[in-house]
């Protein structure tokens, strides 16, 4: 199969900065199993034919740089034993593990994770508290991505309270990550505008930050809410200059690997709305990559990235190499869903969606990818 065009093959290449994430002797993961695809340094072999060079945007350009140095910026895996966490203050509920959560619910602990934040959210106090906000700013997070809308939206209007409560001593921040996960509800509740509201209002209380505080690498994850909102309403190109800043911002934030990898979804499906197969095919490849390196086989980033690879294939026109992808990513979800969560809810709604739509378009129906 052909490689990419030279001009995005430069861009994109370990040379110049390179964004595929080559797996080397010696790295912390062991390949994936046979049976799996292994995208190394030439992403060109999921596409079946030659395409032309096209002169890039402007603004496809700008996301396409960012793209390359975010993915070779350095994962850092928290480490899950032996670690000594610092004391909380009195009348803050413990939340030094919030990292160690998030990279265990990303790998695909989802339901345990739930499970183990109820009772510590439970028995906080129902006083000002910036650890019980923090763990149910998780558990709502949680919830979304497994599709409990029902659960995530009675933990956002505690949280929605607390945040009138303390008026105009709720930090910026607090006031963000609230209106960044109404945005996240409305979004799941398919209310594009709206959450495009939401998420413009959490933007606007993040410009009260400074440059170095929590609240600026927050403002990544803001922007990419944004960036999803604007393409569901049909707006690519604007999605592709808002992902593109979203990218600069986590780039810069050492413990951000678990943000560039959503970055990295979302600019897949941002390449392909704009009829872009072969940067998709390119981004797909470090979605993979990364997602390789930063998490390991068999997990739920895995997944992932086979499906965006997935899709991206697709869309190229090789319909067999889609199909042994989804198929690879459908069998670890399945594994995940009965090992490792909550049976009676989705390990990821996303996920599992997404792997339906493409078995659906490979089977011949009429459904868009």
């Amino acid at each position: 199969m052909p490689a990419p065009t030279p001009a995005h093959a430069r861009r994109l290449s370990p040379r110049t900065g390179g964004a595929r994430l080559s797996r080397k002797p010696g790295d912390m993961h062991p390949p994936p199993p046979p049976g799996h695809l292994h995208l190394s340094a030439k992403p060109a072999h999921l596409s079946p034919k030659p395409a032309r060079a096209r002169p890039p945007r402007p603004a496809l350009a700008a996301l396409l740089a960012a793209l390359t140095l975010a993915a070779c910026a350095r994962t850092t895996t928290p480490a899950t034993t032996g670690i000594q966490l610092d004391p909380a203050p009195p009348h803050v509920t413990p939340f030094a593990d919030l990292q160690i959560l998030r990279h265990r619910a990303a790998m695909g602990l989802t339901g345990a994770v739930r499970a183990e934040l109820g009772p510590r959210i439970a028995s906080a106090s129902s006083e000002p508290d910036p650890g019980r906000d923090a763990l149910r700013t998780l558990a709502i997070e949680l919830a979304l991505v497994q599709g409990d809308q029902t659960a995530a939206r009675g933990e956002l209007e505690h949280l929605e309270r607390d945040v009138l409560t303390l008026g105009d001593h709720a930090s910026p921040e607090l006031r963000a990550r609230s209106a960044v996960l109404r945005g996240a509800l409305l979004f799941a509740e398919r209310r594009f505008a709206d959450a495009r509201s939401s998420h413009l209002r959490a933007l606007v209380a993040l410009e009260q930050t400074g440059p170095r505080s929590p609240g600026e690498a927050f403002k990544g994850t803001a922007l990419r809410a944004l960036a999803r909102d604007q393409l569901a309403l049909g707006e690519a190109e604007s999605a592709v200059n808002t992902l593109g800043r979203a990218i600069e911002l986590h780039r810069e934030s050492k413990d951000a690997y678990i943000e560039l990898h959503e970055d990295l979804l979302l600019a897949v499906d941002v390449m392909l709305a704009l009829k872009q197969p072969n940067e998709a095919v390119i981004i797909a490849s470090d979605a993979y990559n990364q997602a390789l390196t930063g998490f390991g086989p068999d997990t739920l980033p895995h997944a992932e990235a086979l499906l965006v690879v997935g899709s991206a294939t697709l869309a190229s026109g090789d319909r067999e190499a889609a199909r042994t992808l989804v198929g690879d990513a459908r069998q670890i979800l399945e594994r995940l869903q009965t090992e490792r969560s909550d049976t009676r809810l989705p390990i990821s709604s996303r996920a599992l969606q997404r792997c339906d739509e493409l078995s659906a378009a490979l089977a011949g129906t009429p459904t868009s990818v």
